[in-house]
């Protein structure tokens, strides 16, 4: 899980601030997906803030896609972080 976080603190996507006041509970990925979940709120399309947004995630080894549909205008964001040795 350490491993995990490193490669997230070199993407760029946590702080090493952050890495040390993690909650242990969940995965990286999950943690990270409930970042978006209250923070990236807003659709840049239209406006709409979604109180209870629900961010989807899958990964095929060699990367990470997070994506969400505004229920208001349909419009489609993604996230993707490519995972490297």
């Amino acid at each position: 899980m350490d491993e995990l976080i490193d490669i997230f603190i070199r993407m760029g996507v946590i702080s090493c601030y952050m890495k040390s006041r993690i909650n242990l509970g969940g995965t990286p990925f999950e943690r990270l997906r409930s970042r978006y979940e209250n923070t990236d709120t807003k659709c840049p399309d239209c406006g709409y803030v979604c109180d209870s947004c629900s961010w989807t995630s899958k990964s095929d080894g060699r990367r990470v896609v997070y994506h969400y549909v505004c229920p208001s205008c349909d419009a489609d964001r993604e996230h993707v972080f490519r995972l490297t040795k």
